[in-house]
Parts: structure tokens; C-alpha cells; sequence
């Protein structure tokens, strides 16, 4: 009986376990940048939702903007910058008829994460506890890796 070259089998073996690591490794970072961009939009929400309350019941005042400075900076997660009271901008229309009595608050990310370069923005609305106007607020972060 004749001895077979086994050296093709075992090249052809060598690089599949190759491309099966490379292929695993791909997506392993794939889902690493994808779970930043996840945690960044949650953080994003729950800015909002705070954002959006504290308006709805106490105003646009200095004061309020800053407490919501503070609050933001210790509730942020590691990569987005700190918020200065700069960052937010409020506009009270109180011309709408009948009034709408509104809170809109977005959150946007001024520059994408990783490879994901589109913006994400986050938008809550609730009951105006403090007025009748409509209030915009818009409040613009940034994230550093």
C-alpha cells in the first residue's frame, strides 16, 4: 500500500482554523463598538429623561441649569466630556395657541463613537409642570475614547 502526502490536508486545515480565527476576532471587536455606542445612547436617555423632568418642574433658571450641570457630569459614563452650562440651550415659545404646556429635551452626540459615524440623539417630552409655554431644550455632548 502506498503512503498517502498528507501535506495539502494539513495546509488546507492550518488555514481554515485561520480564517475562522480571523473571522471570530472581527466580530468580537465588531461587538465591543457596538456595545459603546449602546451604552452611550442609554446614558443619552437617561440625561433626557432627567433633563426633561427637572425643566417640567422648575423652570429654565439659572439655577436649575446649573443643578442639571452638576447632576449630568456625576451621572455620565466614562468617554463622554464633562457638560458645561454652555452646552444647553433652552427656548420657551409661549405663542402657541392654545398652549401645548410641553417639555421637549434632546440629548445629541456631537461626533459619532468608533466606526459608527452618523449622530445619535435622544429626545424626551413631558408635561410643563411650571408654565404653559412649549420648552426646547437642546443639550449637546461629546464623547472621547
Amino acid at each position: 500500500m502506498k503512503k498517502k502526502d498528507l501535506k495539502k490536508a494539513y495546509i488546507e486545515n492550518i488555514l481554515l482554523w485561520m480564517v475562522m480565527f480571523i473571522g471570530f476576532v472581527t466580530f468580537f471587536f465588531f461587538v465591543i463598538n457596538y456595545s459603546k455606542i449602546a451604552r452611550v445612547k442609554d446614558n443619552m436617555d437617561a440625561i433626557s429623561d432627567y433633563g426633561a423632568r427637572l425643566i417640567s418642574t422648575n423652570g429654565t433658571g439659572a439655577i436649575t441649569i446649573n443643578d442639571f450641570v452638576t447632576r449630568v457630569n456625576n451621572m455620565s459614563v466614562n468617554g463622554i466630556d464633562v457638560v458645561a452650562a454652555g452646552d444647553v440651550v433652552c427656548n420657551t415659545d409661549n405663542s402657541i395657541v392654545p398652549p401645548n404646556y410641553q417639555v421637549i429635551f434632546s440629548t445629541q452626540l456631537a461626533s459619532g463613537v468608533s466606526f459608527y459615524d452618523q449622530q445619535i440623539v435622544s429626545r424626551r417630552a413631558v408635561f410643563n409642570e411650571s408654565g404653559s409655554g412649549t420648552v426646547t431644550c437642546t443639550l449637546t455632548i461629546t464623547y472621547t475614547e
